[in-house]
């Protein structure tokens, strides 16, 4: 099938500007785009490696306060956009059983051709503003079957008792979701934490707006046409993606650091995340590319900026899980701590007064004794007896 030219040198550039007066984080837009651009892909594009290609299904999820940075913004747009362009996109809340029904039911219209060969596929684009609505029905059914599906399968079967059995031709499962730190802290099990579950998942934190835009303007209708016209485009390529030398040679000796990655980041729930960071920046590094090219070609330029983009996400996935742990007290820890480096400087009673719904004198003493041995921050007592903390911990993450 002849391509038709693309209307925009380059699509994640041109989302950019599309949405330039709204408030989410840009890195939240641009996570954003890099998911429309590899659900639209599909299974139809692969990278070669090993026993098994690498399909650019991708699991991306947003994390930030309540309203602190209007995180509800690229979900919405990647769902309208994917819907324009005849990508299947799921419901918001279902359960497992529900959600095998679907991917049955889609896997007997889609495929694909290439070669003169007809391929199945099963592709869905699941895009959820609230974490807590995606898993509302049936948390523990949809976090076992998003975890298993995040792997390629040519074949995955579903059977439950009384109820006959689902199955799947070519899963290719792409997750776009977002929470807040608490909503986390208080509703993952604990073995979704740091395990299989989120460590397949690009956790991009925000924590302020990206600017104050008290009237949004329309945006160019004429421009958000032209991304819809490429996006067509980029949902039409097929084939596999080949590597360049330098691309291939970057990507090996970046990979070679992992190991210290692990051994530098404190916080242990970010280990497995690191151990397959390797492949999330592949899946991101093809939708990179397809923003400017139709040529399946990894350069180096795209391995290098999805990279970047993963190690900016260890920076701060630590803050997104926040307090999540088996201590009771560590989600007040976490809260505290955020309290006391916003303020860099915070007396005892104003601690108290802020949190007095979630904690009392006794209990913050013991909380602030914790944080002040992990070294975060400084007691000090006046002369008049007044205790107060100065932050001395940096830019808190899983690296410090």
């Amino acid at each position: 099938m002849k391509l038709g030219k693309r209307k925009l040198p380059n699509w994640l550039k041109a989302l950019q500007e599309y949405v330039e007066e709204t408030e989410a984080p840009r890195d939240f837009w641009l996570w954003g785009g890099i998911f429309t651009l590899c659900s639209a892909l599909q299974r139809r594009v692969w990278l070669p490696y090993g026993l098994e290609p690498i399909f650019p299904n991708i699991y991306i999820l947003l994390v930030a306060p309540p309203g602190k940075c209007r995180k509800a913004g690229p979900p919405s747009l990647a769902k309208k956009m994917l819907r324009k362009v005849n990508i299947p996109v799921s419901i918001d809340s279902f359960s497992k059983r529900d959600f095998t029904k679907e991917l049955a039911e889609l896997g007997k219209t889609e495929h694909f051709t290439i070669n003169g060969e007809t391929r199945p596929q099963t592709p869905i684009a699941l895009i959820s503003k609230e974490m807590s609505d995606l898993l509302a029905v049936d948390p523990k059914g949809m976090i076992e079957v998003l975890t298993t599906l995040y792997d390629p399968h040519e074949e995955w079967e579903y059977g439950t008792s009384g109820q006959g059995h689902d199955k799947l031709y070519g899963p290719c499962i792409s997750c776009f979701i977002a929470t807040t730190p608490v909503w986390f802290a208080a509703n993952l099990p604990h073995e979704a934490i740091g395990g299989g579950f989120t460590s397949r998942f690009a956790i991009v934190t925000g924590y302020d707006k990206y600017k104050r835009v008290p009237i949004p303007p329309i945006p160019d209708e004429g421009l958000y046409n032209k991304l819809l016209s490429d996006l067509s485009t980029v949902a039409m390529l097929t084939g596999e993606f080949q590597w360049t030398l330098d691309s291939k040679k970057f990507f090996e000796e970046w990979y070679d650091t992992l190991d210290d990655k692990v051994n530098e980041t404190k916080d242990e729930r970010l280990h497995s995340f690191i151990e397959r960071m390797h492949v999330i920046a592949l899946k991101a590094a093809m939708g990179i590319h397809v923003s400017y090219s139709n040529d399946l070609v990894m350069e180096l330029s795209d391995v290098e900026a999805a990279t970047r983009l993963l190690e900016t996400v260890l920076k701060t996935a630590g803050d997104a899980l926040g307090g999540h742990g088996r201590s009771i007290t560590s989600v007040d820890i976490e809260l505290i701590m955020r309290q006391v480096r916003h303020r860099r400087n915070v007396t005892f009673s104003e601690l108290l007064s802020i949190n007095y719904r979630n904690t009392n004198k006794p209990e913050l003493l013991t909380v602030m004794d914790t944080i002040i041995a992990m070294g975060m921050v400084e007691e000090r007592v006046s002369a008049e007896g007044v205790k107060s903390y100065r932050w001395k911990g940096g830019e808190k993450n899983g690296r410090t």
